[in-house]
């Protein structure tokens, strides 16, 4: 199973890695390979409200959270 890891500051940088590095996988035609588990690690627990988290569940993609302190 594929595995991403993101360290992200904020939502929106979360949003981003992932439209960029996993949802970008459609458009080259290999949304098949869209499964697996994200790790992000962040500062701030507001990057679990990050938009496109519960697209990537609904698809079937665990993400773990990691909270730094």
């Amino acid at each position: 199973m594929p595995d991403w890891f993101f360290d992200v500051s904020s939502k929106d940088e979360l949003d981003l890695k992932i439209r960029t590095e996993i949802l970008a996988l459609e458009n080259l035609g290999r949304g098949d390979e869209i499964y697996g588990t994200v790790h992000v690690t962040s500062h701030e627990e507001s990057v679990m409200e990050a938009s496109l988290v519960l697209y990537l569940k609904a698809r079937g993609v665990s993400v773990e959270w990691i909270l730094k302190h």
